[in-house]
């Protein structure tokens, strides 16, 4: 078994296996640190007989129960539709519970747990809304304050001008101060975060109209040449066949002239549908420029592209744009297999050649060009196909 392997069987118990639940636990755990310091405290003041250890069980048993109560949820995925799958300020406020108790419990030792009770707020705030940070801070003094009314109250025997003053005085107000700082850099947190977004869908954009025709969303030119040239570089160091078919819309200006470039839009998007629905995952579909569009089928021979081609090309004939229903669309396509010897430039051409052979032999058609290694076909090359 190796170190990674190890690793894996120790942290999937702990975290989960699946990415998000493992990312929320592993959030949750960062406020073990804080219990296990507390308990640290606790424990070494029962050492020093400076606490009860009944006091510090109590604490040690609430503390456990209360970090299994906010930590099991998230490691079963239980929370995961929520907003805050980590549950932070239940937690935040529930941790702040237990600091009270410690604070109240303890004597001059008081001051640590008002460390304790800040790095609550720290490590919640890199989770919060700037409001709920805020919030935080200000229900941890009222607790505070709350907390200290109390010991006063059973300390009878000294007044609220004590020692214990100027921690509730120190205290609250550095509470209060880190509440305020927490909230700024939870501004400033999901300010950043936003603009992350934005970001991302900017660069989202930029990367589609660099890659993507905008009418259609099919492959522009520039791509489509660039994933011609790398399937043609795989096919000359596999040995693999595939095919080239250049489609055009036939009659597309008429379209155009009767019923507007409007209607003419949609039926450009119509056909793009129909090709990605129509079409294998692996088929590369480029708008050539107009009516025309280019097809790459990778590692394909000519009888298969062909079927292909004529199931979208029945689909397209089937097809009806909702405000024009006798509209009829059509296609003419060529279609080529590409050869050892071709060039982009040569393999393009043929397969133009090829679709105005289809055009001229009556439309609504696809044909493909001879072969220029007979060897590379699987079957006999029927007659180009009539439309049904």
């Amino acid at each position: 078994m190796n170190a990674l392997t190890c690793l894996r069987s120790f942290s999937d118990p702990l975290l989960g296996q699946e990415a998000r639940v493992r990312h929320h636990t592993l959030l949750a755990l960062a406020s073990l640190p804080t219990y296990l310091a507390s308990l640290g405290m606790i424990w070494h003041l029962v050492h020093l007989d400076e606490l009860a250890a009944p006091s510090a069980w109590g604490i040690t048993l609430a503390s456990i129960v209360t970090f299994l109560a906010f930590w099991l949820p998230v490691r079963t995925g239980l929370t995961q539709r929520m907003k805050d799958p980590v549950l932070t300020f239940p937690h935040a406020l529930a941790s702040l519970g237990l600091c009270i108790v410690a604070y109240m419990l303890l004597d001059e030792h008081r001051v640590n747990v008002l460390v304790l009770m800040a790095q609550v707020i720290v490590v919640a705030m890199l989770r919060l809304r700037p409001k709920q940070v805020l919030g935080l801070g200000m229900l941890a003094t009222l607790m505070l304050c709350g907390a200290f009314a109390w010991v006063d109250w059973r300390d009878t025997s000294v007044g609220m001008l004590n020692k214990g003053a100027t921690h509730l005085m120190v205290g609250g107000a550095s509470l209060l101060l880190l509440s305020l700082v927490g909230k700024w850099v939870s501004d400033i947190r999901t300010e950043i975060s936003e603009q992350a977004k934005e970001l991302r869908k900017t660069v989202l954009t930029v990367r589609q109209m660099a890659t993507m025709d905008q009418l259609t969303g099919l492959l522009n030119r520039r791509v489509m040449l660039e994933t011609l040239e790398a399937e043609r570089q795989l096919s000359e160091r596999h040995g693999t066949q595939w095919c080239l078919a250049l489609i055009d819309l036939d009659h597309f200006k008429q379209v155009n002239d009767r019923y507007g470039h409007p209607t003419g839009d949609a039926v450009l998007r119509g056909f793009a549908d129909l090709a990605r629905k129509h079409l294998r995952s692996v088929d590369q579909v480029g708008r050539w420029g107009g009516e025309e569009f280019l097809v790459m089928f990778p590692q394909t021979r000519l009888n298969e592209a062909h079927a292909s081609l004529e199931r979208l090309r029945k689909a397209l004939n089937a097809w009806r744009l909702p405000d024009h229903p006798t509209l009829q669309m059509s296609f003419s396509a060529g279609l080529v297999q590409a050869a050892p010897e071709d060039s982009l430039d040569q393999l393009v051409e043929r397969a133009d050649k090829t679709m105005y052979q289809a055009k001229a032999s009556g439309r609504n058609r696809s044909v493909w060009a001879p072969l220029l290694t007979p060897d590379l076909l699987g079957s006999p090359v029927p007659p180009p196909a009539l439309p049904t």
